[in-house]
């Protein structure tokens, strides 16, 4: 029973990390809202967050899988609570537009503290059996996500490709490199 809650939860989680993903693509484009260095390191932050819960999704659930998630989770965190400190003076203005009252960096921090939380219970939860092979096929629910979120980085790779090119991005980035090339 606990095993199929776990496995509804990182369903739940890995289709919230795809929704994220395709949201900040989808304002990048439509608001033209170039996303500076530290946007773009958050998004990997949160592929890095998926990556344990595909391994717990395609592999056997293991608690390792879960201090993958929380490692990556305390990383991504700190970026995006590095961002919410760079623009909390009054008068600095924020870094894009708000999104539900609040900016993309601030809903980073608050996602990732609740990926923490979510990951040490689940770790808690989950029961230690001896490690088996398991050979039962993968259910198409998990292709589908875990292909939707390869499409979003794959995605984010080439985003970030056409606004930093070869080089470092920017910290507040005007245009897309590749674009001002031709």
């Amino acid at each position: 029973m606990t095993k199929k809650i776990l496995t509804a939860l990182d369903l739940l989680a890995l289709s919230a990390i795809c929704l994220i993903s395709y949201l900040a693509l989808i304002l990048q484009i439509i608001d033209s809202e170039l996303p500076c260095a530290l946007c773009v390191m958050q998004r990997m932050g949160f592929y890095a967050i998926s990556f344990g819960l595909i391994l717990n999704l395609c592999q056997e659930r293991n608690t390792k899988h879960y201090l993958l998630i929380i490692l990556a989770a305390l990383l991504t965190s700190f970026m995006g609570l590095i961002q919410v400190l760079l623009h909390i003076v009054p008068g600095t203005g924020g870094y894009g537009d708000p999104v539900f009252g609040m900016h993309m960096y601030t809903w980073t921090f608050i996602l990732c503290m609740l990926f923490i939380f979510y990951a040490i219970i689940a770790g808690l939860l989950t029961p230690k059996t001896p490690n088996t092979q398991n050979n039962a096929p993968m259910p198409n629910s998990i292709k589908i996500i875990s292909g939707i979120l390869i499409i979003s980085l794959i995605l984010n790779i080439i985003s970030a490709f056409f606004e930093c090119g070869p080089y470092l991005c920017p910290s507040d980035p005007q245009s897309y490199w590749l674009l001002n090339l031709l």
